[in-house]
């Protein structure tokens, strides 16, 4: 027989009999080729084996592959005839004393810190009174209506635009990417990055590395709601704020309209007693004065004085006053800001939006049978057209 025949007969005899093997050690003179494969050896104290794992098995690795790391390999025994060269064909990859996902989020994490992304000083702070803010997450999750909740009950003087993206699977890191690029632009105060609770699975397309480095470098304040309370990802430490749940998003963005009442109430009842105490005290001063003169020829210039007290007293008042109708104007203005508010959404409440393959349409535009989503301000209908 030929040297082909014989490594091809060799190759077919070990194939047979070692059709899957799991097989320990550590990672050494990896290549990752320009191809996409990679070659490496895996060895112990005492034994090397020539290994490969072609790009379709690789791609499955989530996390970073370097000399050194121990490994548990699945795969078979194998010949490549053209050298005869005996060796472990890989087509999965496990790292050994913790898990694919821990051990990806973990080098990430690391990573990033090192380069800085995580610091401080590059946290952007969160407006104090928002006027316009973007909701990314998905607006069929219970997560975004539970928001709405917080919304309608917090602070009505902010105006809130959702956009819808995906928040779980394989293509969900780059629909938020895209959305992120778009909304960064628009002018928003401060952009809500949120999903509910779900297992480490669920939530991975938040631990993405370009994910990571686009909110990084957003220009407009994000605030990541990701999970519930026990859950971190990648998102939390690159965000400039990161919120235990969606609805702790809200409560941290969001103004108490109720405080804010109260406080201005306290506001006022605080300057009144300033004032009166100011006036008091200068009365005092007078009284004194007066008493220590009462035996002395000076009547006329108490005269002048207490002519000049009122004058004083009825200039603060005056100042006063003017004060205090000013913050009455400007409590009226946020009142007729909520009214309309109020009345718009009332006005709207029955009329829908219609969106046919993720985008807006006019009803004139509709074809029979189109498929389309009707949207509400409080329910998502599917409807067919039929005439």
């Amino acid at each position: 027989m030929t040297v082909s025949e014989l490594n091809e007969q060799a190759k077919t005899l070990l194939e047979t009999h070692f059709s899957f093997v799991e097989v320990t050690g550590e990672i050494s003179r990896l290549i990752k080729h320009s191809s996409g494969h990679w070659y490496f050896s895996l060895k112990d104290e005492k034994s090397v084996i020539s290994t490969a794992m072609y790009k379709f098995s690789n791609q499955s690795v989530k996390f970073d592959v370097k000399d050194g790391l121990k490994v548990t390999l699945q795969g078979k025994l194998t010949i490549y005839p053209p050298s005869g060269s005996y060796q472990l064909l890989a087509n999965k990859m496990l790292p050994e004393g913790v898990g694919e996902l821990e051990l990806a989020f973990n080098q990430l994490k690391e990573k990033l810190e090192r380069e800085g992304l995580f610091d401080l000083k590059f946290k952007k702070s969160l407006p104090k009174f928002p006027k316009k803010v973007a909701l990314i997450t998905s607006l069929t999750s219970a997560a975004y209506q539970d928001m709405l909740k917080v919304i309608g009950s917090r602070f009505k003087l902010c105006e809130f635009v959702a956009f819808n993206t995906l928040v779980q699977g394989e293509n969900a890191a780059e629909n938020i990417i895209n959305v992120l690029n778009k909304v960064d632009k628009m002018g928003f105060d401060a952009l809500v990055l949120a999903r509910g609770g779900g297992s480490k699975e669920d939530l991975w397309c938040f631990n993405d590395e370009s994910l990571a480095r686009t909110i990084f470098a957003l220009q407009t304040p994000l605030i990541s709601a990701i999970g519930h309370e026990i859950d971190y990802s990648i998102s939390d430490f690159v965000s400039d704020h990161r919120s235990l749940t969606p609805t702790a998003a809200m409560m941290d963005l969001l103004p108490d309209e109720l405080n804010l009442m109260q406080g201005l109430d306290m506001a006022f009842d605080t300057l009144t007693n300033c004032v009166n105490q100011k006036v008091q005290k200068c009365q005092n001063t007078l009284d004194l004065k007066i008493l220590n003169l009462k035996n002395q020829a000076l009547s006329q210039k108490i005269e002048k004085l207490a002519i000049s007290l009122e004058n004083k007293k009825a200039n603060l008042n005056n100042i006063v006053q003017s004060k205090l109708v000013n913050q009455t104007h400007k409590l009226r203005e946020f009142e007729l800001i909520f009214y309309e508010r109020e009345q718009f959404f009332k006005a709207t409440k029955n009329m829908v939006q219609i969106e046919k393959d993720g985008k807006l349409i006019s009803l004139e535009k509709l074809k029979k049978e189109d498929v389309v989503k009707l949207y509400s301000q409080n329910a998502q209908k599917q409807a067919i057209i039929k005439s």
